[in-house]
């Protein structure tokens, strides 16, 4: 096991220069990671001993337990070296949040080692039969990032009785999380996309699986486990706006390494003299600044309130949201501007630009920025309800 396993002793700006530490090798690697549609072995080694994976495990197993905010920050630095290798520290460290859920013992099953990658994909895509002693699971499951590394898989299911699907409450089923280990289930290979290449989100398929009614949860009830991190059911996806940030960041980095030395077309005039490149990337960095005050502010003002009450406003909930859907609506705005300000340099494949654009492109057609989640919010702040909206959950 690494350090990080042994002890909870490390602290939060420790664990965040091990990330600093791996953001060469990993950028090094980006071309391996596109070409090969997932995290090469010895990247997922160096994201799994900085600790990448295991930041929300419990102290009480030896994990570092950390606040929400400092999950982000490092998910944000990934970020900037690769989207993919963000994307999946972003999904890959739910162990803590998930196993929270569970029985202690059942979760220390489960999860024999908590610094290996884990898959939770909430959209259920599979039915959980009631049997005796637990549930009888068929189904298909996409986007499951990471699915090549991870070693347990949380997966969203309907559970299905003879008079229908089980319900929640009067309008909405019930969403039955089952977790298990990655050999009872096939990855489908299905992620040929235009961004995030290298997060090997591809299907996961189970058929006839029995799944112990121990080792269920149905989503957004409260957690078994005590603690702030673990009381708001929903607050792992507020990690999601840290990968739009960490991209940005790269591109207006990769604009300010290309301006040190590239030169006007058939003039000897830096590119870093010419006033449209000034204001692009003075707005870039202004828009970034903005965007990550907000998310930062968010996050921590919801934070605040687990720590202090074990609660959450819904109206701090509501901006947390929007705090990340518009993190990536501001980087699509950001990096759009700095691969056209790149110019001719940004279209080769083999560039960074080239693939953050692609990137941050495909991470906005996720749900959390769609314009009905952003609604949903909005119906918040004006004081109207929101019974279906998952995201906004307590």
């Amino acid at each position: 096991m690494d350090a990080l396993t042994q002890t909870s002793a490390v602290s939060a700006e420790e664990y965040l220069d091990r990330i600093r530490s791996i953001l060469g090798p990993i950028r090094s690697a980006s071309a391996e990671i596109e070409a090969g549609r997932q995290l090469p072995g010895h990247i997922v080694q160096l994201m799994r001993d900085a600790g990448v994976f295991e930041v929300a495990v419990p102290r009480s197993w030896g994990g570092p337990e950390f606040d929400p905010i400092t999950q982000a920050r490092g998910i944000e630095l990934l970020s900037t070296a690769d989207g993919s290798a963000g994307w999946c520290a972003m999904i890959g460290c739910d162990t803590g949040y998930v196993s929270a859920f569970l029985d202690d013992a059942v979760g220390r099953e489960l999860f024999k080692d908590p610094a290996q990658a884990s898959v939770f994909v909430l959209s259920p895509g599979g039915v959980a039969v009631p049997v005796d002693g637990g549930y009888t699971v068929t189904g298909n499951w996409s986007f499951a990032s990471g699915s090549t590394h991870a070693k347990v898989y949380a997966l969203g299911c309907l559970a299905k009785t003879d008079a229908g699907p089980r319900m929640a409450n009067e309008n909405t089923p019930e969403i039955r999380v089952v977790v298990l280990p990655s050999e009872q289930a096939e990855v489908i290979d299905t992620w040929t996309t235009t961004g995030v290449r290298g997060s090997g989100s591809h299907d996961v398929s189970v058929t006839g699986v029995f799944v112990p009614e121990a080792r269920t949860f149905a989503m957004f009830e409260r957690a078994k486990r005590p603690g702030p991190l673990y009381a708001l059911p929903n607050l792992f996806t507020a990690k999601m706006g840290a990968v739009p940030l960490g991209i940005a960041r790269g591109a207006i980095d990769d604009i300010l390494a290309m301006a040190a030395t590239k030169r006007s077309l058939g003039t000897s005039v830096p590119i870093a003299e010419q006033p449209w490149l000034q204001t692009a990337v003075a707005v870039a960095e202004t828009k970034l600044g903005q965007a990550r005050a907000f998310y930062y502010e968010a996050l921590g003002d919801v934070w605040a309130q687990l720590v202090d009450s074990g609660r959450a406003s819904l109206t701090s909930r509501a901006r947390l949201h929007l705090s990340y859907a518009g993190a990536i609506d501001r980087a699509l705005e950001i990096v759009d501007a700095m691969y056209r300000a790149g110019g001719s340099s940004s279209l080769y494949a083999r560039g960074t630009l080239d693939r953050r654009l692609r990137d941050i492109h495909t991470i906005a057609q996720h749900v959390v920025s769609s314009p009905q989640t952003v609604a949903d919010s909005g119906k918040v702040l004006l004081g109207l309800p929101v019974p279906n909206a998952l995201l906004l959950r307590d």
